[in-house]
C-alpha cells in the first residue's frame, strides 16, 4: 500500500477515535454507543496498518545494487622500456611472448633469447 493511503488512514482513524472519546465523554445511551463504535473503529483502522505493514515487511523486496570497482596499484605504473641483456638494444613488444608463465625476449639485432624476470616492488 502507497505511503500517502496509510497518512491517510492514520489520520482518519485518529479522527474517529478523537471523536468517538468526544462521544463517550458526553454520556448517554446513544452517545456511548455511538462512541462506542466510532472508537472500536478507529482502532480497528489502526489494526489494518499494522497487519498490512508485518505483512508488507515479510514480503522479499528486489534490491538493485550497482557496484563501480577501480583497479589501481600501491605505486605509480610507467611502461619499462626493454633492452636487450647482451648488446644493450632496444628490444619492442613485439620481440616478447609468454612461454611457460614467464615472459622470454628475443633480441631483433643479435638473436640472444633470455628470460626477463621481474624485480620486486619494495
Amino acid at each position: 500500500m502507497h505511503v500517502a493511503v496509510k497518512v491517510i488512514i492514520a489520520i482518519f482513524a485518529l479522527g474517529l477515535i478523537f471523536l468517538g472519546f468526544i462521544f463517550l465523554i458526553a454520556g448517554g445511551s446513544e452517545n456511548l454507543i455511538v462512541g462506542a463504535v466510532m472508537t472500536l473503529a478507529g482502532f480497528g483502522l489502526f489494526a489494518f496498518l499494522y497487519y498490512d505493514s508485518r505483512i508488507m515487511a515479510s514480503q522479499p523486496k528486489l534490491v538493485h545494487q550497482e557496484v563501480n570497482v577501480t583497479m589501481g596499484g600501491s605505486g605509480d605504473f610507467q611502461e619499462q622500456k626493454l633492452n636487450c641483456p647482451s648488446c644493450g638494444a632496444p628490444v619492442g613488444q613485439k620481440d616478447v611472448t609468454l612461454m611457460s608463465g614467464g615472459l622470454v625476449l628475443k633480441c631483433p639485432y643479435c638473436g640472444t633469447t633470455s628470460v626477463l624476470e621481474e624485480e620486486p616492488k619494495w
